[in-house]
């Protein structure tokens, strides 16, 4: 999950920009401090263009205090607002966020891009952000950057073990949660997610290769739909509403190189596909 900031460290863009700009008494660049925010919004609607004064988890307010601008913006906005929190550690150090993740943030900085996804969304909806943004905890996060992980989870078989064992809104135009526990972790790929290229056969790694194209020609497809996301009516949501031709066509070519991976037809029935996972976990379960 995401990081929770607990209190309103987001500010406008312009705003950051001009913190960006400004000088420290250390000698230090804002920067340090100042990341790109994205929450669930930014992913199925429109970009908020939204930034989050971030001072890393362990810092303390010695030297936080000495990114002067952000700090004394948070002192305003933030401290009022946590000075009466029950828990002590939100109390105290309020210049942190409430819940910032750090095993999150050590495993993204070790990546160029990671994939995010809404807990909760109309559409399960996969999406590449950059490593200098920061991920709201409306959002649930891989750390992985290759187009082969990304393909498994854009594909029909995820898609519907996700949505048989995840959980459905009362409403359905309000969409299902997205749990890690339930939809994920429980979710066999064609092959453990973390077997090395050297113990994959010819024909594995190829199935890898094919499943990595098929992903990259889906995004490419979509940005090129979404354009400089400045238009309200292309969101990834609208997108997924209208399913155009083109893009039913991208997700067939993904689903028919995921479906060879697992040695399936591409049109197998859901239940039989949901069938077929539990089987393939069962299998490879250690003997007890």
């Amino acid at each position: 999950m995401g990081d929770t900031k607990g209190g309103p460290f987001d500010i406008p863009e312009l705003l950051a920009r001009a913190m960006l700009a400004a000088q420290n008494p250390h000698g230090k660049p804002n920067s340090d401090v100042l990341r790109p925010w994205v929450s669930r919004l930014d992913v199925t609607r429109m970009p908020q263009h939204l930034w989050i004064i971030d001072f890393p988890p362990g810092m303390d307010e010695r030297e936080a205090v000495l990114y002067e601008q952000p700090f004394e913006y948070i002192r305003r906005h933030v401290q009022p607002k946590r000075a009466d929190n029950k828990r002590a550690v939100y109390r105290d150090r309020w210049w942190i966020h409430a819940e910032p993740q750090p095993e999150m943030r050590i495993a993204l900085a070790k990546r160029d891009r990671f994939i995010a996804v809404p807990r909760v969304a109309e559409h399960l909806l996969f999406v590449w952000l950059p490593p200098e943004t920061l991920p709201d905890s409306a959002l649930t996060v891989f750390a992985r950057d290759d187009d082969w992980f990304s393909g498994v989870l854009h594909s029909r078989f995820h898609q519907v073990w996700a949505l048989r064992l995840g959980r459905q809104l009362r409403e359905k135009k309000s969409g299902f949660r997205y749990t890690l526990t339930t939809c994920f972790e429980t979710f066999p790929f064609p092959w453990p997610p973390g077997t090395p290229l050297g113990k994959l056969t010819c024909a594995q790694d190829d199935q890898r290769t094919a499943i990595a194209q098929a992903a990259r020609a889906l995004d490419v497809g979509r940005a090129d739909w979404l354009g400089d996301r400045s238009d309200p009516m292309r969101t990834l949501t609208a997108l997924y509403n209208a399913r155009p031709g083109w893009l039913q066509q991208a997700h067939a070519a993904l689903d028919e190189a995921v479906a060879t991976a697992y040695g399936w037809p591409a049109d197998l029935p859901d239940d039989e596909i949901v069938t077929r996972l539990l089987a393939l976990n069962r299998e490879r379960a250690p003997t007890p």
